[in-house]
């Protein structure tokens, strides 16, 4: 496996990938590099314009897979909106469809479904961004339900999240736990014996090559799988992630999954969590609260 990916915390600074070690210099390149430095050259030149200074880092990238037929109503427009408002400067890129609201600072990498399998469609979708320049080799990558409610830094989401040891997750026989137990089985055959759940429902960092290995070595663009299950099991083996607490006593994510939850709750977490998600169940509550949170057009919007 590839070693541990290592990337800097900071608030606003893309993390940067080494790629290449650095070579040393030789004595006698040196000796030559000193040569020339003490020869005079027989005609001097001007000295070229100073060029414009580039910035030493690119703005945080989020990526969002989108499917707009699977889409109850604006979800992706107020996980844009919330993205902007909580990381100013950010670049978005949607792969899968575009919307019709979508402005020009909005990138977009066209991708049709090539499977009915979820898990399946988001390897792939996972593929497309990695074959991108629109994306750089490291990333965020998050869903179209996934609103975040405050001001966050690059740490709070690189932190490593799970809900625990993972086991059979969703409805019994369905497609999701299906692939729940194939991912578990596979970090088995790996020697995780324990391996932890990594669907939190929150934003997640990838690095490019990493991301692609996994998908290759476990055949997830064929099979559903898990994937940052199985990315965040395999490179961060060691590591104790937080585990969540998606209930009253949690500070990170919320998930609203009724179409009528409790209105006291539901506005205490608003105001105390960092992310909130939905269901197709829980739209209906949620859309009102984000028509208040976030109703103004942002520069991803025509």
């Amino acid at each position: 496996m590839k070693k541990e990916t290592k990337i800097q915390e900071s608030g606003t600074d893309l993390p940067k990938v080494e790629t290449s070690p650095k070579k040393k210099t030789s004595q006698k390149a040196a000796a030559a590099t000193a040569d020339a430095a003490d020869a005079k050259p027989e005609a001097e030149e001007p000295p070229a314009p100073a060029k414009e200074a580039k910035s030493e880092a690119d703005p945080i990238c989020i990526v969002i897979p989108y499917l707009a037929a699977k889409a109850k109503g604006d979800e992706l427009r107020y996980a844009v909106r919330a993205w902007e408002k909580s990381l100013p400067g950010i670049r978005i890129v949607i792969v899968g469809d575009k919307p019709a609201w979508a402005g020009k600072e909005l990138l977009h990498i066209a991708h049709k479904p090539l499977s009915n399998n979820p898990q399946v469609d988001v390897a792939h979708k996972m593929m497309a961004a990695i074959a991108s320049d629109l994306v750089p080799d490291v990333f965020v990558w998050t869903n179209d339900d996934i609103y975040t409610l405050c001001p966050v830094q690059l740490a709070d989401i690189m932190t490593l999240k799970s809900h625990g040891l993972l086991a059979n997750r969703g409805k019994a026989n369905g497609v999701y736990q299906e692939n729940a137990k194939r991912t578990l089985e596979a970090l088995r055959k790996l020697g995780i014996t324990a391996p932890y759940d990594y669907a939190t429902h929150t934003p997640v960092v990838m690095e490019k090559e990493s991301l692609a290995k996994i998908i290759e070595d476990f055949g997830c663009d064929k099979e559903g799988h898990l994937v940052y299950t199985l990315y965040a099991n395999s490179f961060f083996r060691d590591h104790r992630p937080i585990i969540t607490q998606n209930d009253g006593r949690g500070s990170i994510i919320a998930s609203v999954y009724r179409p009528n939850p409790d209105t006291r709750i539901l506005d205490k977490v608003l105001a105390t969590r960092k992310w909130v998600n939905n269901n197709d169940a829980g739209w209906t509550a949620v859309e009102p609260k984000l028509k208040e949170l976030f109703p103004d057009k942002c520069r991803f919007e025509k």
